[in-house]
């Protein structure tokens, strides 16, 4: 039972994860009361799964709506508070205590949390690059960030709306209730699915979202998002004209502004992107992962100094990424700064020792300045240290540093 007598359902909706609901259910339990399981028409062993965890049990015909599954989910939740969560997230176990603190916090408010939706994409807009020894990483490159409400008071009637990207802030804060972010993450593993099975899901939320279009034409959100969803699967061309519309529809809204720009230079159109992301910037110049996408484009026109200075304004934003570190030292590098950009190279390879860019970078700016043995000695402390597997020297020995 939650503070103050509080009791918390999880509220899920679910389709043939067998493979993943398990470990989800397992690390759900310490923190809910009871968990309400939807499932829209499995043909696997997930429900049977979700009968052996105790859960309460659902069954909806699916109709290409998320917020109508979401909405049937809520219904079988009788606790004080409902947690929405999906069978390829997880919670960290040092994070349950403080989520079930915050249902003691009153009932006038509900929590936005942000999600950590881990790739290997870091051409991705809003990347974030896991650091060294991130026990949630999972082997994957970095993540990015997405927000929604996930923990409100039960029985006020709210609803999901949206047939994807579904959310149900909007009828909260209709009937008075504040909207709080909370600093605990949810961990989302969507790629730990079998390829076939993410490509599957990738098209249904493609279409979902061209249907919430037509449903909706005017809404810059959904514009936006049906431009990451493009952008996801490598339809450039689809996600340029997804944001110029959602830029068109908001263009006070840097966000749109700094996707579009991304998406812009990736499709080789460099000074579109340029201006797109100095405006983004002009905005709101927070934005670190607009400085790393600004510092690309000097970077593609040999501007290494303005280069230097977008990549710096960003880690003074995100000093934990290492992808920025890794481009601050390629700035440095073009601008013959060869010993400065080793000392960033370095820190990237030290956040993220499983990202070979970053290795390979770091070992041929140390072999252009005769230290490889103070390089070698650098990654031997790492794994030693336990940030990384014996593999990091492998790979070492694997591109000819050993044998200079």
């Amino acid at each position: 039972m939650g503070p103050r007598g509080m009791t918390i359902s999880i509220a899920m909706i679910v389709r043939d994860e067998a493979s993943l609901l398990a470990e989800c259910l397992e690390g759900a339990a310490a923190l809910a009361d009871e968990i309400c399981v939807v499932d829209t028409g499995s043909t696997d062993d997930t429900v049977a799964i979700a009968e052996r965890f105790g859960c309460t049990i659902g069954h909806y015909q699916w109709c290409d709506d998320f917020a109508a599954a979401r909405n049937a989910s809520l219904r079988l939740c009788t606790g004080d508070w409902v947690f929405v969560l999906d069978a390829d997230e997880r919670l960290a176990v040092g994070d349950i205590p403080r989520i079930r603190a915050l249902a003691g916090q009153g009932e006038g408010r509900c929590y936005r949390f942000i999600t950590r939706n881990y790739t290997d994409a870091t051409h991705l807009n809003d990347f974030v690059s896991c650091a060294s020894g991130d026990p949630q990483a999972r082997g994957f490159a970095g993540w990015f960030p997405s927000g929604k409400v996930r923990l409100f008071p039960n029985g006020l009637g709210a609803r999901f709306a949206g047939k994807v990207h579904e959310l149900i802030h909007r009828s909260l804060e209709e009937q008075g209730i504040e909207v709080l972010t909370s600093e605990v993450p949810i961990h989302h593993y969507a790629l730990l699915q079998a390829p076939e099975r993410v490509r599957q899901k990738q098209a249904h939320y493609i279409e979902l979202g061209r249907q919430k279009l037509q449903d909706s034409p005017q809404d810059p959100q959904a514009h936006g998002e049906l431009g990451t969803q493009y952008l996801e699967v490598g339809d450039l061309a689809s996600a340029v004209a997804a944001y110029r519309e959602a830029v068109r529809l908001e263009p006070s809204n840097p966000s749109w502004l700094k996707d579009l720009g991304g998406a812009l230079f990736l499709l080789g159109r460099r000074e579109e992107a340029e201006r797109a992301l100095r405006l983004a910037l002009q905005l709101d110049p927070n934005l670190p992962d607009a400085w790393r996408n600004l510092g690309v484009v000097c970077v593609a026109r040999e501007a290494w100094e303005e280069a230097v200075c977008c990549f710096e304004r960003g880690l003074s934003l995100s000093p934990e990424d290492s992808e920025l570190c890794r481009y601050l030292a390629v700035a440095l590098e073009g601008g013959a700064r060869i010993g400065e950009a080793a000392l960033h190279a370095e820190r990237a390879v030290a956040l993220r020792p499983q990202a070979g860019e970053a290795l390979d970078l770091y070992v041929a700016l140390m072999r252009r300045l005769g230290r490889l043995g103070e390089a070698r000695a650098f990654l031997q402390g790492l794994v030693d240290s336990g940030a990384c597997g014996a593999d990091l020297l492998a790979i070492w020995g694997r591109n000819g540093a050993e044998a200079s």
